[in-house]
């Protein structure tokens, strides 16, 4: 008679409970009010984003710049917007859809399944494994201390630059990285001891995957692996083994995926600037804003001083953002001191190293912060010793655990309030909704936008359309159309040198010399101009050569008559 394996269920309910709470970032976004479509948090840039690159891979691959006419994108890994794109053409189901509302679902229950299988392969213990899933959904920061004092309300995720577990979802390639590694990793503890080269390669094909997904964790687990292979070698003796097998595969799929990708062309991403997180800190009004302590230490010329100031901030960027987490230093410390450190840990104890040390003395060019994103992994596996050091502890004294658990839950708390509130920051009205499903059904052309003006959203209430809120792709999003400039934010990020597209955008909506202005529209293969509101050019459409084919009373667009 054959045996079927009982459901656990304390499992079972902790990840379905906590689905619901994890995925409250992003359900409500995306979804038709009276008012239009509604985003929530950074669902008003990062998803839209997504959208654009996404409606560009159903069409081709590798795909066009959706921000930028007339390029092909490079110097970006679009791993999971290809895997959406690709559900989206079989299944015919919206990509809108997918990425708000099933995604989600799909990625919050992996995350919890997966957390607790590599927790339990390593340790064997349930407690354990079931805190590991719990602190992977809702481990905050000490943000929440910050802003009970001064503001008087629980909030502060990002206090200390980090983003936390809660906001895992609102960056859906780092979700997706999560469950690859999570998935390599269990294949490693299980078989790095069995030394087949057959298994070594099918998991460095796991891990070289990540590059296409998220390239923080590409790098990180490519770091830590060979690293780990280096240091064993001098303990085994052995260089051609199972580890070297699954460095070689890790780095040759990287390197090709890279190359399709086109990362590899961008040339030098990061940039050598020691402390800058930790500087940057407390000199930022949305951060743990210190603005005397910032002078004091600008203006500091006694090295001693200026070291001591240096780790100080260093202490509180790093406390902060673990908040409760820190206490799983003790379990690391209690490893080392009692000689029990197990193959694993060595792994993670690497890629903890280089998930702190590399957005301690390097920032991303173009956007500086987003190399706070291979923080995030160190925060995610700080966790496993975080949940070891709160099972250890479980059996002596429950309620201590308990307390400790929701204290680390705080800021989420403060978090998810923001998700369900009304209205949302912002939305695309329902008259541009109209008029980009209007464009989306035309002949496909290059879409001509007006130069995005941050000092317009000052004058507008809640909800605000994209046009205003943010430099945003959504033009390119809902008509499936290149636009000539979008995202500026983006181009930043992938290294597009846009600025002087847009100096000649503003010039050509500014301009009176119609040869100039016609000359533009030509030479850019500008078919089709987009206009919201009271956005105008000074010249006529009897001199641009253009001819109004859509007019709502609040989106005009023309098409011109090459």
């Amino acid at each position: 008679m054959l045996k079927t394996k009982k459901i656990n269920i304390p499992l079972t309910v902790l990840i379905l409970i906590s689905t619901f709470f994890f995925s409250l970032t992003m359900f409500r976004s995306g979804i038709k009010y009276q008012f239009g479509l509604g985003f929530w948090g950074p669902n008003g840039h990062d998803a839209i984003w997504h959208l654009s690159l996404i409606n560009q891979l159903k069409q081709q691959v590798p795909p066009k710049n959706p921000i930028f006419s007339g390029e092909l994108l490079s110097n970006y890994h679009w791993g999971f917007d290809f895997l959406v794109a690709t559900i989206s053409n079989i299944t015919k189901i919206n990509p809108s859809f997918l990425y708000f509302q099933i995604f989600p679902i799909i990625f919050s229950i992996l995350i919890g399944f997966l957390s607790y299988k590599l927790a339990f392969l390593v340790t064997k213990n349930k407690n354990t494994s079931i805190f590991f899933v719990f602190l992977n959904y809702f481990a905050g920061s000490f943000g929440w201390i910050y802003t009970l004092i001064k503001q008087g309300q629980i909030s502060g995720e990002s206090l200390f630059w980090s983003m936390q577990s809660v906001s895992t979802l609102l960056n859906p390639p780092y979700a997706l990285s999560i469950i690859i590694l999570l998935i390599g990793l269990i294949l490693w503890q299980k078989y790095h001891s069995k030394n087949s080269i057959k298994t070594a390669i099918l998991i460095g094909l796991i891990f070289g995957v990540l590059s296409g997904i998220k390239i923080y964790s590409g790098i990180l687990i490519g770091l830590a692996l060979s690293l780990y292979w280096f240091l064993n070698i001098f303990k085994s003796k052995k260089i051609f083994g199972f580890n070297f097998f699954i460095c070689l595969s890790t780095g040759l799929t990287s390197i090709l995926i890279l190359s399709l990708l086109g990362v590899l062309k961008g040339g030098q991403l990061l940039e050598f600037k020691p402390f800058w997180f930790v500087n940057s800190m407390i000199e930022s009004i949305d951060k743990f804003y210190w603005p005397k302590l910032a002078s004091f230490r600008f203006n500091q010329t006694n090295f001693a001083i200026s070291l001591i100031i240096e780790f100080g901030l260093l202490f509180i960027f790093l406390i902060g953002n673990l908040g409760i987490r820190c206490l799983g230093f003790f379990n690391i410390f209690s490893k080392v001191i009692k000689n029990k450190i197990e193959n694993f840990d060595r792994l993670i104890f690497f890629l903890l190293f280089f998930a702190f040390i590399i957005p301690l003395f390097f920032i991303q060019k173009g956007t500086a912060w987003n190399t706070i994103q291979f923080f995030y992994y160190f925060l995610l596996f700080i966790n496993f010793y975080l949940a070891q050091f709160l099972s250890n502890i479980w059996s002596k004294n429950k309620f201590i655990v308990l307390v400790l658990l929701l204290t680390s839950s705080l800021t989420t708390i403060g978090t998810l309030k923001d998700y369900l509130g009304n209205p949302p920051p912002s939305s695309l009205p329902n008259k541009e909704i109209e008029a980009l499903n209007f464009l989306k059904n035309q002949k496909d052309g290059f879409v001509l936008t007006y130069p995005y003006d941050k000092y317009v959203k000052n004058k507008l209430i809640t909800p605000i359309p994209l046009y205003a809120y943010e430099t945003t792709s959504y033009v390119s999003a809902f008509s499936n159309k290149q636009t000539f400039l979008e995202d500026e934010m983006n181009l930043d990020i992938i290294g597009f040198n846009w600025q002087q597209r847009r100096n000649d955008e503003e010039k050509f909506f500014k301009s009176t010399d119609k040869f100039f202005a016609g000359g533009f529209l030509s030479n850019n293969n500008i078919k089709y101009i987009y206009l919201v509101d009271n956005q105008n050019f000074s010249l006529s459409t009897f001199d641009l050569q253009i001819d109004e084919i859509f007019n709502n009373g609040q989106v005009r667009i023309y098409q011109t008559r090459r």
